[in-house]
């Protein structure tokens, strides 16, 4: 009970504090979403990508299975809501969401502060930044052609995934570390700030476009990709660190990442892509209202038994 509480008061109410703060100054002051979405899309993301990128340090080992890992988890989840759109004969754009709100999970202002928190070791950090590196790129691929083909062509949809800045700036960090080329200081410490404002900015986002969407929590659709979300995507991981041969902290991170809410990008993209936002707004919110439940049974679960 004590250790659910401290996860609730130190990683949860944080979170909503920010999500609230963002609802309130929404009602008060009408200030465009999109615009902050597309600041955040084209600066903040990119920057915190370059300077994680560039600075975490991983052996090969762990980098290939805790990636393979995030890659064929997004895989057998997005292969599932494929099936679930299909039987439930959703339309296109709400197949889009649906899809993003189930794979796109929030690996970063979640996940890394209850990393931080849960082990305080750099290792586990550094797998959880890999993850959300992994998890972004999917975002900004797959997640971005997902959404945008709900109202676009097949080909209009893969050249809004050649505009995304995301893909360029984790290029250019991985040329320049292979290459051992220091950055200018002036430019690094820029990147840095940038990347430090995404989580304000990601759940003032949020809290803004939940002002403006009407939260009943009564759509099918949502409690079915939160089940999804929140408790087969666990299990899924868990079988995948099995067959990969994932051990100890690394397993134990990929693992509790995966249990993680709906991520705040998939309203960020849902906004920029004009994509069912309320449906992405509403799983987002209840997942994250859900999650320090189903997360504390997670950690319960894994933590120093693998």
């Amino acid at each position: 009970m004590n250790y659910f509480i401290f996860i609730l008061t130190n990683i949860i109410l944080p979170i909503f504090i920010q999500i609230l703060l963002g609802y309130g100054v929404k009602k008060f002051i009408n200030f465009s979403i999109s615009t902050l979405a597309q600041i955040q899309f084209y600066l903040i993301i990119p920057a915190l990508l370059f300077v994680k990128m560039y600075d975490t340090k991983l052996n090969q080992d762990i980098v290939i299975k805790v990636s393979l890992h995030s890659i064929v988890l997004f895989i057998l989840l997005y292969v599932l809501s494929y099936v679930v759109c299909k039987l439930f004969k959703y339309k296109k754009s709400i197949s889009s969401a649906f899809t993003n709100s189930v794979c796109l999970y929030n690996s970063g202002n979640y996940c890394l502060p209850l990393v931080q928190l849960l082990y305080n070791n750099p290792l586990a950090l550094s797998v959880q930044i890999l993850i959300m590196t992994v998890q972004n790129i999917v975002t900004n691929t797959v997640g971005i052609y997902s959404i945008s083909s709900g109202n676009k062509s097949v080909k209009e949809g893969v050249l809004e995934i050649l505009k995304v800045p995301m893909i360029y700036s984790i290029i250019l960090a991985l040329i320049l570390r292979s290459l051992n080329i220091t950055v200018w200081p002036p430019i690094w410490n820029a990147m840095d700030s940038l990347g430090d404002s995404m989580v304000p900015i990601a759940l003032i986002s949020l809290g803004a476009q939940l002002a403006e969407t009407k939260c009943t929590l009564k759509i099918p659709k949502v409690y079915l990709s939160n089940f999804i979300r929140l408790i087969i995507s666990p299990l899924i991981a868990y079988g995948i660190v099995l067959i990969l041969g994932l051990k100890g902290i690394a397993a134990e991170v990929a693992i509790i990442s995966s249990a993680a809410p709906t991520a705040v990008n998939s309203v960020l993209l849902a906004i920029q892509y004009d994509s069912e936002p309320d449906f992405a707004s509403q799983a987002v919110f209840l997942s994250t209202i859900i999650s320090p439940i189903t997360v504390s049974f997670i950690v319960f679960l894994v933590s120093g038994k693998i």
